[in-house]
């Protein structure tokens, strides 16, 4: 059992939002700088309030749990740490899942009882409880408590990933990851090391190959699962005659991302090189993250349009028909709270949507707020015209030559790179040379689950 400390809960003032009634408040790293000096010898014990409602029904009511090493408030809701009980009785010990309704707890759930543990986490008896579970006690350790302190904590637990870096051809050409095929297949550390360089840059190499036309399918097996689209779980880049894709020919391929005609397009893509070109045919890759951080940077009054402008992409050909309407820049699906304050170019999910080959004629916003006097002149404000005027920012900081990374795929050589993010293009190349490429997608979910397990094996790197 654990040894426990047992706390009185006393409450404090604590004023919230301007304009919205008081709520109660646990203040303690005063009392615990003055406790410090006193028990330096023998370390400080935490002091724990309970935090009652002052004058508003609706109201959180919240525990302060003091961080015993740096003295930080822990503030967490009631309900959010009974939904969040994990013992046996409540989150199922063989399929890890959860045995009660969130919408089952009761709006008046109380504390009966509250206790320190040693390692810094708390103990509490429910009063009030979900149906069925009163009596229950629920326990949560102090990494547990450090994690859902606040929205930054809980972003880097839930993701567990390390931030991600925008880079122009100066960094990547000093941090640019090269693994060799055995020891990416081989070894999980080496993959560990890959996967958070893949996502930290957006951008991975592989070397020594086999000259094996399954091998991209053993690469993608240890990032995760194939995708399958309608050009196949693998599929061969040749130039062809009559070809149905600009990337079947030997001509220049200007920077874009694939499937973003797509409603979910692929996360990742892999190249391997089976047989590579005599003459031309270079890859480019440019990190759309750093064109946005270019334009935040430039503080361009119409930034917002890449944010809010609807691009039609389209693949309308061999039979096929793929449409799908989305911003130049799509903004995380969570985290989006008061107070989120990550620069935008690290946020977990932020994705960019750039492929000019594959637009279509454009749909949204193309003369909805367009208003005409009269005398035919214009009085309102173009969303197209605002979108153009950003994109060819956008478009200026993606291409610039400090932006681009060159290199040349030789045979046995491979890339992973994020679609979501990296943007690749293909210098042209004679078309009496023959160059083949395998190819594959994955998708981001695989690879993140993938990723969260080697760090929670090896741990976060701090790339």
């Amino acid at each position: 059992m654990h040894q426990v400390k047992r706390f009185i809960l006393r409450p404090c003032k604590f004023y919230g939002l301007k304009g919205r009634s008081s709520v109660t408040r646990l203040s303690t790293r005063a009392a615990l700088k003055q406790k410090s000096g006193q028990n330096a010898s023998r370390g400080v014990e935490p002091v724990i309030k309970y935090a009652n409602t002052a004058g508003r029904k609706d109201a959180p009511r919240v525990i302060n749990i003091p961080n015993q090493e740096s003295g930080e408030d822990r503030l967490l809701e009631i309900i959010f740490l009974r939904d969040s009980c994990a013992c046996h009785l409540c989150v199922d010990s063989s399929t890890s899942q959860k045995l009660f309704d969130s919408a089952d707890i009761p709006l008046n759930i109380d504390v009966q009882d509250l206790h320190s543990l040693p390692d810094g986490g708390v103990q509490i008896t429910w009063n009030n409880d979900v149906p069925c579970y009163y009596p229950h006690t629920s326990t949560y350790s102090s990494r547990f408590l450090s994690d859902y302190q606040c929205i930054n904590n809980r972003i880097r637990f839930s993701h567990n990933f390390p931030s991600r870096i925008p880079w122009d051809n100066a960094l990547i050409m000093k941090k640019n990851a090269v693994f060799t095929y055995e020891e990416f297949i081989s070894s999980d550390a080496v993959l560990w090391e890959g996967l958070n360089h893949l996502h930290c840059y957006g951008l991975l190499f592989i070397e020594s190959i086999p000259s094996d036309a399954s091998a991209i399918e053993r690469i993608a097996s240890r990032i995760g699962t194939l995708r399958n689209t309608f050009y196949g779980a693998t599929w061969d880049v040749r130039s062809v005659p009559s070809a149905k894709n600009v990337a079947y020919t030997s001509q220049y391929l200007g920077f874009h991302m694939d499937l973003l005609y797509m409603a979910d397009p692929p996360g990742l893509q892999i190249l391997h090189t089976m047989k590579a070109s005599t003459y031309g045919g270079e890859s480019l890759f440019s990190d759309g993250l750093q064109a946005y951080h270019r334009a935040i940077e430039e503080a361009s009054e119409s930034l917002g349009a890449l944010h809010n402008f609807q691009i039609t992409y389209r693949y309308k050909n061999d039979g096929q028909w793929y449409q799908h309407n989305r911003p130049t820049v799509e903004n995380p699906t969570g985290f989006t709270g008061t107070g989120y304050e990550i620069p935008n170019t690290r946020k977990p999910e932020m994705e960019i949507n750039w492929s000019p080959p594959f637009q279509g004629p454009l749909e949204v916003d193309i003369g909805r707020e367009l208003v005409l006097k009269k005398d035919e002149t214009s009085t309102g404000v173009s969303c197209l015209r605002n979108y153009i005027h950003a994109a060819k920012r956008f478009k200026t900081f993606l291409e610039a030559d400090n932006a681009v990374f060159e290199t040349r795929m030789e045979q046995g050589t491979c890339v992973v790179f994020d679609n979501r993010r990296i943007l690749h293009a293909r210098k042209a190349f004679s078309s009496s040379s023959v160059r083949w490429l395998r190819g594959a997608y994955l998708d981001k979910d695989p690879f993140k689950s993938r990723l969260r397990i080697l760090n929670g094996k090896f741990g976060r790197p701090d790339l």
